[in-house]
């Protein structure tokens, strides 16, 4: 999520370890169904619950202020029939989250902790709250909660592992990612984030092992396919990169990032008219992505100090070619003319 998501609203208490008592601005004992009245008309109008349906179809369509007027209601009608009330108050905080007011969200998370101590869901959306104001230390504390009550949900390992991350302890994040594994071990998502992880702590072989696996899982994912292929190029592999990013472009034909790097490949292997027609593709292409690219080459170990924008100069993109200027005008409708043995 964005950064700024709560810029506008009051700051959210930051000590997740403090009892409920000690947050003084939030009355556990009150309904305190937020602070937003909508349309001004009576938001505790009691709706069938089988209506919070409606509401996310409201929410869906930009419909916020009627959207909260009935989750509101389905919180009030649970309780007002003595019901459990945490998936309402759940729903209810994340259409807060939606539409920016980050207290009451807050506010609705934290009384879901209290009423339902045993479930891991109001942990999980607190800590995702957290994350989202960029308070990983918090957020840490109850994606952990979140894991010690239900210890076999792979995401909540994953989310676990990235606020590790993020806060400097790529050890605890690759532990958690370990388990997403173990407990998903035929979901590519899971293998790709911890070759990502094991990239960032330098342990490159493990890295392109955990890429493999999600490129095998999830044969379709592109991005999968062009960070095998850059992590790859990074240990200096520089045919099975071209193999992994080919295999990329054949999957997002229309990205011309991926055909660049295919092209700085295809040029350090010396097979210069394969390269050619992919820069020129990369340069026909609509929507060029240079900020993509110079990620791309970043994961692959390329330099790129170039402060090119736009592929009007195509020279700019292809620093290892000596086939001289190419023109964009003059493109070939595919390089499989091209013979070479970069995918057998």
């Amino acid at each position: 999520m964005a950064d700024d998501l709560f810029s506008d609203v009051e700051p959210i208490p930051a000590d997740p370890d403090a009892d409920a008592h000690a947050h003084a601005d939030v009355d556990f004992e009150s309904p305190d169904l937020g602070d937003e009245r909508g349309d001004g008309n009576d938001p505790f109008t009691v709706i069938s619950n089988d209506q919070v349906e409606n509401a996310d179809k409201l929410m869906a369509d930009g419909q916020v202020a009627e959207a909260l007027n009935q989750y509101r209601s389905a919180v009030r009608k649970a309780k007002e029939k003595g019901e459990d009330d945490t998936e309402q108050r759940l729903d209810l905080g994340d259409a807060y989250v939606y539409s920016g007011q980050g207290l009451n969200a807050f506010r609705q998370y934290r009384r879901a902790i209290k009423t339902a101590p045993e479930r891991a869901e109001p942990h999980f959306a607190m800590g995702e709250l957290y994350m989202y104001y960029g308070r990983l230390q918090p957020a840490i504390f109850e994606f952990r909660k979140a894991v010690a009550l239900e210890p076999k949900n792979a995401y909540y390992h994953y989310k676990l592992g990235d606020a590790c991350a993020q806060a400097g302890s790529l050890s605890d994040g690759i532990t958690e990612l370990e388990a997403s594994v173990r407990l998903k071990p035929q979901d590519g998502f899971y293998h790709f984030w911890l070759g990502d992880m094991l990239v960032r702590a330098g342990r490159d072989a493990e890295a392109v092992r955990e890429m493999q696996q999600a490129t095998i899982f999830s044969p379709v994912d592109a991005y999968y396919n062009v960070r095998l292929g850059a992590q790859y190029r990074r240990m200096m592999q520089f045919r099975d990169a071209a193999v992994a990013v080919r295999q990329a472009v054949r999957l997002a034909p229309n990205n011309s990032a991926y055909h660049c790097l295919l092209a700085d490949l295809y040029s350090e292997l010396r097979l210069d008219k394969h390269a050619v027609f992919h820069y020129q593709r990369a340069g026909v292409l609509d929507d060029f992505d240079a900020e993509q690219l110079k990620r791309l080459r970043r994961h692959a170990g390329i330099e790129d100090d170039s402060d090119w924008e736009e592929p009007e100069d195509l020279n700019l993109l292809m620093p290892r070619m000596e086939s001289g200027t190419v023109d964009p005008e003059h493109v070939q409708e595919s390089d499989d003319d091209y013979e070479d043995d970069t995918d057998k």
